[in-house]
């Protein structure tokens, strides 16, 4: 059995509906479908240790996973390397930095094909942006002429007008690989979609079915840039186009993974395939003043979609399971899918055994952010639907979100509930205590590498 992992970048769960995203929610109804899958952190550097290696972001020094040949890097098994242990050929296809070979995300992979490294587009990309002072006052002075150049390398460097490689183009170089595994042989595809995240772009034919006139793409990078560095400025009609624009990437997205899912079929392997849909994590819209994915752990930011086909298992297809699991339970469920043991370094377990009726829903969810603010950026989520944030300066706040999912400031329960707060206290000091001390052993990229900073440059995360 084939194994096929498709990431959306910033997929928020509740675009997978028929309004935006009829396709993938056609695909999720005769499928096995999580509604409750919780990333472990709210962005792809803290969610993607969880998905590739079932390692908590901040169980590792550092960004990434560590090197495969460094003194720590045994301390962790990807889930490509465990697929081409058991005898598959792998392959992956990305254009994120944070989900790339520098940050050793090409682990176990035979082929990765990282658009965000090699393209030239991106590389004359990152000598602009290094040369432009994007900082304090001087940011505003120029950032007109900042949107201009940014659409115009955008345009003549990569043939169109998006900020990354489109998920069209993912799937071709895909289907151009999947032609060369031999006959016989099972696969393990990875690819990223990176449409979904800001700054929102979409094809002028997918913003015409969300918007009266299309934007231009220096217009569609100004306006995300403003929701994502300058909320307080924003307008309730710019707020409205962001939505709106974000919801157009969404669409062309569902249109592109129909097609890959149609060519799997066209091709008489879609049969002999177990189709994973998931996000790394979600994205705010306007809600709590943001666009993009801050360094917080809003519903927006960490709820995403979990669908897996082509089980083959009559206990679990075609079933909706409301238990709550972890995007660090990604590549257990995988390996469980298609009969490949899990590493015992995993910290993850399988889905599965929910949906099977096994076990209970996974009590706990957690999320971290870095060591620049001490990890003192972290979650715990309960699957009974407590929930506790921590944004260090920014205070903490605890919320019933089954009962209040908009988890506004009056909602905060710490006073009124302070058993449960008390509770879910504990349990984010047990786990932070853990991780702390698995950091101690498994090292990947220094976070104040100078790689790093420019990488979320590129990504808009810093001006």
């Amino acid at each position: 059995m084939n194994v096929l992992l498709v990431t959306v970048d910033s997929l928020r769960a509740d675009r997978v509906d028929d309004r935006v995203m009829p396709f993938a929610r056609s695909f999720a109804d005769g499928a096995l479908e999580f509604t409750d899958c919780v990333a472990n952190g709210p962005s792809t550097p803290a969610s993607f240790p969880a998905i590739h290696a079932s390692r908590h972001f901040a169980s590792i020094e550092g960004l990434g996973i560590p090197d495969a040949d460094s003194e720590s890097g045994s301390g962790v098994v990807t889930l490509a390397e465990q697929f081409r242990e058991n005898g598959y050929a792998t392959a992956g296809f990305t254009d994120n930095h944070f989900a790339s070979g520098s940050y050793h995300y090409d682990r176990g992979f035979d082929l990765m094909h990282d658009a965000s490294g090699s393209a030239e587009a991106g590389k004359l990309k990152q000598f602009v942006q290094s040369n432009l002072d994007k900082s304090g006052p001087l940011f505003r002075t120029i950032e007109r002429v900042y949107n201009r150049v940014d659409a115009a390398v955008a345009t003549a460097s990569a043939g169109d007008a998006s900020e990354y490689e489109r998920a069209e183009s993912l799937n071709q170089r895909f289907l151009d690989w999947v032609d060369t595994v031999p006959e016989k042989q099972p696969w393990f595809a990875w690819l990223h979609y990176m449409d979904v995240h800001h700054p929102y772009e979409a094809p002028e034919a997918y913003q015409r079915q969300f918007l009266d006139t299309p934007l231009s793409v220096a217009d569609c990078r100004r306006l995300s840039r403003k929701g994502t560095h300058h909320p307080d400025e924003m307008t309730d009609e710019e707020w409205e186009t962001i939505r709106r624009l974000y919801d157009a990437e969404c669409a062309y997205t569902d249109d592109q993974f129909e097609a890959l899912v149609g060519a799997l079929e066209n091709r008489e392997m879609r049969d002999e395939t177990a189709v994973c849909l998931t996000a790394d994590h979600g994205e705010l819209v306007g809600e709590h003043n943001h666009a993009g994915h801050p360094p917080e752990f809003w519903e927006g930011v960490v709820h995403v979609p979990f669908v897996l086909d082509g089980v083959g298992d009559e206990e679990t297809d075609g079933k909706t399971v409301d238990g709550q699991i972890r995007l660090l339970d990604t590549a257990p469920t995988l390996a469980d899918a298609v009969g490949v043991d899990s590493p015992s370094a995993w910290q993850g377990e399988s889905a599965l055994e929910l949906a099977r009726g096994e076990i209970d829903a996974r009590e706990y969810a957690f999320g971290d952010v870095g060591r620049q603010v001490d990890y003192g950026r972290c979650y715990a989520r309960r699957a009974d639907g407590w929930k506790l944030l921590r944004h260090a300066d920014d205070g903490e706040f605890c919320f019933q979100i089954r009962e209040t999912p908009e988890e506004r400031p009056e909602d905060d329960r710490r006073e009124s509930n302070p058993d449960e707060y008390e509770s879910l206290s504990a349990a984010l000091d047990e786990h932070r205590d853990e991780m702390r001390r698995l950091r101690s052993g498994d090292v990947a990229v220094d976070e104040d590498d100078e790689m790093v900073e420019q990488h979320l440059r590129d990504l808009g995360y810093m001006e």
